[in-house]
């Protein structure tokens, strides 16, 4: 597992756009190419989505 999670690949940046990639269970793979203000909008919702669930941990 990476330090991302299960299946998520190590993001990196090319020809302007950041680019991810999660590996599903049987073989499929997801793929994004965002652009930097998309990338910032998704990692400021992944951390109030974060927020969020350890709030809901018993």
């Amino acid at each position: 597992m990476s330090k991302y999670g299960e299946g998520v690949e190590e993001p990196y940046t090319f020809s302007g756009f950041v680019k991810l990639t999660i590996n599903e269970e049987y073989g499929g793979k997801a793929r994004a190419s965002l652009q930097p203000d998309e990338a910032r909008l998704l990692g400021l919702r992944l951390i109030r989505m974060a927020d969020e669930a350890e709030e809901q941990e018993w």
